[in-house]
């Protein structure tokens, strides 16, 4: 069984409980996970290769995902693309008289867990301006002076009762 889904986030299950028991090839992709505005963080169009079988209404499906993932910079917040390659075990219930299940929720959740989180554009990324926001990278001569007046340390919120 090869497939292409471009359209939808669901796989027929027919031909895995036509046969059940008997490792069929699965060749699925999935559609991205948001648009790039929507979300800090885009799981792009999801490619999945393996095999799965069904037995007792469950598909049981061992693949390797391949995901395309858009993120900020962990530092500046430039955009970030980077690739997430997983090989992964997982289970998806089939209910009762159903002919598609939904593999989406299940692939993005895999995804996310195993992704970077703080990626960074570059190795020698210089991050934002901590008074002012400005990226560093895109001005290397910047130089904001920290404006001290108004702002307090901790040690003057705290009280020390008097030791006298």
């Amino acid at each position: 069984m090869s497939r292409s889904v471009f359209d939808a986030m669901d796989i027929d299950v027919r031909p895995f409980l036509d046969n059940a028991g008997k490792r069929l090839p699965i060749d699925v992709t999935l559609p991205a996970d948001g648009e790039p505005d929507d979300q800090l963080r885009v799981v792009e169009e999801m490619h999945l290769e393996g095999e799965a079988f069904a037995q007792l209404s469950t598909l049981y499906i061992s693949v390797r995902i391949t995901a395309p993932i858009r993120q900020p910079c962990g530092k500046c917040l430039a955009p970030v693309k980077t690739t997430v390659e997983i090989d992964e075990e997982f289970e998806i219930p089939i209910p009762a008289g159903a002919e598609t299940v939904d593999l989406h929720p299940d692939v993005i959740r895999l995804v996310l867990s195993a992704h970077d989180p703080n990626v960074v554009c570059r190795v020698d990324c210089r991050g934002l301006c901590p008074v002012c926001g400005a990226d560093l990278n895109q001005e290397p001569g910047h130089n904001c002076s920290e404006d001290s007046e108004g702002k307090r340390t901790l040690g003057e919120f705290l009280t020390w009762p008097d030791e006298s």
